[in-house]
C-alpha cells in the first residue's frame, strides 16, 4: 500500500476509484500525491490529478474516466469516433515544468529524477474500456497495466534508466511545498492524529491514532467509514448501521470492567468516525503466559470473569472471542475490543471458557481448570462459582510452582494446612485420617477419596454449600480440594469424637432414638437447602455419648456399598426413587441393621430390613414411628417440600 497524501477532494468517481486502486496496489515505498498543484515560473499553478513518486521515476498522472473505445495517437485522440483532448500532451508539459522546478532546487552533484507524463484511463471502475495506441510507447494505460507501468522499468520513457534515490524524493517533495502540513491536516480528525492504518476494506478503515489536545497524548483506535469508497449505497448504509450500533453498545456498557472507552461519533460530511481508546497490553494470542506466575494467571481469570459478568448484567454479550480481540495488560486487566452482542449468555460463557482454558489449565488449580473444561463443553454457566473460587485461591494463597505428588502417609501435608497424624479407617477407594491444623494446632478429620475427578464439579458445588451452612448434626466442612498431580479429592472437616454407628460398643437405652432424632433434624435442614447425602449408612454416621453426626456427603457411596452392596444402598433399587426418600431410607435402615442381629435381617436386602423391623415391639418402638419407618422402607413415604420429618416420625419430644 502506497503512502497517500491528498491535497484536494477528487472531482469525480473516476478519480476517486483510481486513487483508491493506486493507493492499494502500489508498493509501500511509493508516494501518491492526489489533486496536487505544480507551481510555474509565472506564479500560476497547474493542478494534476495524481503525482506518483516511484522507484524508477516521478509520474504526472492524468486520470480519465472514458468509457468505450479510445483511439490514442501522438497528436489526436478519439473516443468512439468523437474527438477528445489529448491528455498525454498536457501531462507531459506539466512533467517538464516539474522537472525544471526540481533542477533549480537540487544541489550540485545530485541528479534530478526522471519526470514523465502518464494517462490512466479507468473506464467504469476498470470495465467497459478498450484502448488502441497508434504507437506502443505512448504512456497511456488502462487498469490492467497501470500499476505495472508505474512500478516496472519498461514504463519509463527515459533514454537512460536510473532508480530514484531518497534524496531525489525529498527534492521533489520540497518542490511541491507544504507536503508535511498537508499530510498532517489529512491525518487529523479533530484532536485525533492518524498514525498507522491497521485495516482497510471497501470504505471501512481502522487507524492507530493519537489523541493530542495539547500538552499530553493518549493512544486511540479510529474506525473510519468513508461513504464514497463503497461500491453501493446499500453496502455503505449497512456498515454505517453496524458502526452506530457498536457506538450504542459501548455507550450502554460504559463503566463496565473489560469494556474500552469510546468518544462520541464524529461526522464531518465526508466520513463517520468512531474513536475507541486503544486497549492496554497485548492480545491474548501473543501473551507470553508461560512466564506468568500462578497469582498473575488467577488475577487475569478473575478480572476476565468479572468483566463478563458485568457485561451480561447490562443485557449484552461479548460474541467477539477471537484471541486477537482480547487484550491483557501488564497489571492483569482484560479488555474485550469486539463486543458484538450476537450470542446468548450460555453460548457466550462457553466461548469464554474455550478462549481462556489454556490459562486456566496452566494454574494447576483443579477447581479452576475443571470449571473451564466443563463450561467449554457446555456443562455449566455458573460464573459466580468460578469468581468465588478464584477469589478464594488468591486471598488464601497458592503456590506458584506445581506441587509434588503427595504420598498419603503419616506426616503428609494436605493443602498446606493439615498434617496427617493418625490413620483411622480405609476402603478400597477412600481413607479417613485424624489430622492437625498446623497453624491452629487443633484436630481435624481429613477424608481422602481416589478417582473422583469426573465428579468434581458436582462435589465442588455441594461442599461449597456445606462450608457455608451449620447444623450440629451435619459435618462441618473446613476445606476441600484436589491433591496435586492426581485424581484424589480431600475434605477437611471439624474433628468429631466418636465412632461409626455400627462400631459403637454397648449401646445404652435411649441413645438410638436420641441419635436418630438428631440426624433426622439434620436431614430436614439439608433437604430444605436442596442438599442430599446420597449414601447414608452406619459408616457415614459418627456417634458419641451426646450426639450423632452425618459425614461424607455425596461421596460416601463407596463406604456404604462396601458394607451393604446387596442391601439398601443398591443403586438399582434407588434408581427410581427421589433423593430425599433415599436419604430417609438409608437413615432408617442403618439403625435397624445396627440394632438387630444379623440372623433377623435375612439377606440384608429391602425385605430383610423390613423383616428385622417387624421383630421390634410396636409399643416399645412407638406405633406412629413404626408405621412411618415401614412406609420409608417400602418407599411409600412422600418426602415432599414442607413435610416435617420429626412430626412424621413422632419424635418431636425426643429432640427437646
Amino acid at each position: 500500500m502506497a503512502k497517500l497524501i491528498s491535497f484536494g477532494t477528487p472531482v469525480n468517481d473516476a478519480e476517486r476509484w483510481a486513487f483508491s486502486l493506486l493507493a492499494d496496489e502500489l508498493p509501500e515505498n511509493y508516494i501518491l500525491l492526489t489533486n496536487v498543484e505544480i507551481p510555474t515560473k509565472s506564479g500560476q499553478a497547474m493542478e494534476v490529478d495524481a503525482l506518483v513518486i516511484g522507484e524508477w521515476g516521478v509520474y504526472v498522472v492524468d486520470v480519465k474516466g472514458y468509457i468505450g473505445r479510445l483511439d490514442a495517437g501522438l497528436h489526436a485522440w478519439s473516443l468512439d469516433g468523437r474527438q477528445v483532448d489529448n491528455s498525454l500532451a498536457k501531462a507531459n508539459y506539466v512533467a517538464r515544468v516539474l522537472a525544471g522546478n526540481v533542477k533549480h532546487k537540487i544541489p550540485v552533484g545530485v541528479y534530478a529524477p526522471w519526470c514523465q507524463g502518464m494517462v490512466f484511463v479507468t473506464g467504469r471502475k476498470g470495465e467497459e474500456i478498450e484502448l488502441e495506441k497508434q504507437q506502443g510507447s505512448l504512456s497511456i494505460y488502462t487498469p490492467k497495466q497501470i500499476v505495472a507501468a508505474l512500478t516496472k522499468e519498461w514504463g519509463l520513457t527515459a533514454p537512460h534508466k536510473h532508480q530514484v534515490t531518497d534524496k531525489q524524493k525529498e527534492m521533489v517533495l520540497e518542490t511541491i511545498g507544504q507536503v508535511a502540513l498537508v499530510e498532517q491536516r489529512n491525518n487529523k480528525i479533530q484532536d485525533f492524529i492518524k498514525l498507522k492504518c491497521l485495516f482497510i476494506q471497501s470504505g471501512l478503515e481502522v487507524w492507530q491514532s493519537e489523541y493530542n489536545p495539547g500538552d499530553w497524548t493518549a493512544p486511540w483506535l479510529l474506525k473510519v467509514l468513508v461513504p464514497t469508497q463503497f461500491d453501493s449505497a446499500d453496502e455503505c448504509n449497512s456498515y454505517e448501521l453496524r458502526l452506530r450500533d457498536e457506538f450504542k453498545r459501548l455507550q450502554g456498557l460504559a463503566g463496565c470492567s473489560g469494556v474500552p472507552q469510546c468518544a462520541p461519533l464524529i461526522q464531518d460530511g465526508e466520513q463517520l468516525v468512531l474513536p475507541i481508546r486503544m486497549p492496554r497490553g497485548v492480545p491474548l494470542n501473543v501473551l507470553e503466559h508461560e512466564s506468568l506466575t500462578t497469582y498473575q494467571l488467577l488475577e487475569i481469570l478473575r478480572r476476565s470473569v468479572t468483566g463478563l459478568q458485568q457485561i451480561h448484567r447490562r443485557g449484552y454479550t461479548v460474541g467477539g472471542w477471537t484471541s486477537n480481540c482480547i487484550f491483557i495488560s501488564d497489571m492483569g486487566d482484560v479488555e474485550f475490543i469486539d463486543i458484538k452482542d450476537n450470542l446468548n449468555n450460555s453460548q457466550d460463557i462457553q466461548a469464554y471458557a474455550k478462549g481462556f482454558l489454556t490459562l486456566a489449565e496452566q494454574t494447576k488449580q483443579p477447581r479452576i481448570y475443571q470449571w473451564f473444561r466443563l463450561a467449554a463443553a457446555g456443562g455449566t454457566i455458573d460464573l459466580d462459582a468460578l469468581r468465588c473460587d478464584l477469589s478464594a485461591l488468591i486471598d488464601n494463597g497458592v503456590c506458584d510452582t506445581l506441587p509434588e505428588k503427595i504420598d498419603i502417609a503419616t506426616g503428609a501435608i494436605i493443602d498446606h494446612h493439615y498434617r496427617l497424624e493418625q490413620f483411622i479407617a480405609a476402603t478400597e477407594s477412600s481413607q479417613f485420617w485424624r489430622a492437625k491444623h498446623i497453624q491452629g494446632q487443633y484436630n481435624t478429620g481429613v477424608s481422602i477419596y481416589h478417582k473422583v475427578e469426573a465428579k468434581w464439579p458436582q462435589l465442588s458445588n455441594l461442599y461449597r454449600s456445606l462450608s457455608k451452612l451449620y447444623h450440629p448434626h451435619v459435618e462441618k466442612v473446613l476445606a476441600f480440594g484436589q491433591l496435586p498431580q492426581s485424581e484424589t479429592l480431600f475434605i477437611a472437616r471439624a474433628w468429631e469424637y466418636g465412632v461409626s454407628l455400627d462400631d459403637v460398643p454397648g449401646i445404652k437405652l435411649g441413645q438410638p432414638i436420641m441419635w436418630f432424632t438428631q440426624l433426622l433434624s439434620g436431614l430436614q435442614f439439608m433437604h430444605q437447602m436442596d442438599i442430599y447425602h446420597g449414601a447414608i449408612c452406619p459408616k457415614n454416621i459418627i456417634c458419641n455419648r451426646e450426639k450423632a453426626i452425618l459425614v461424607n456427603f455425596g461421596i460416601g457411596l463407596d463406604i456404604a456399598t462396601s458394607h451393604y452392596a446387596s442391601r439398601y444402598a443398591d443403586p438399582e433399587l434407588w434408581a427410581a426413587e427421589g433423593d430425599a426418600e433415599k436419604d430417609l431410607y438409608g437413615l432408617v435402615a442403618s439403625f435397624i441393621a445396627t440394632l438387630t442381629p444379623n440372623n433377623l435381617q435375612g439377606q440384608g436386602d429391602q425385605q430383610g430390613i423390613i423383616s428385622a423391623l417387624h421383630a421390634f415391639d410396636k409399643t416399645w418402638f412407638g406405633e406412629k414411628t413404626f408405621e412411618t419407618c415401614l412406609k420409608v422402607l417400602n418407599f411409600e413415604f412422600d418426602a415432599s417440600p414442607g413435610v416435617n420429618y420429626l412430626e412424621a416420625f413422632d419424635v418431636v419430644e425426643e429432640l427437646i
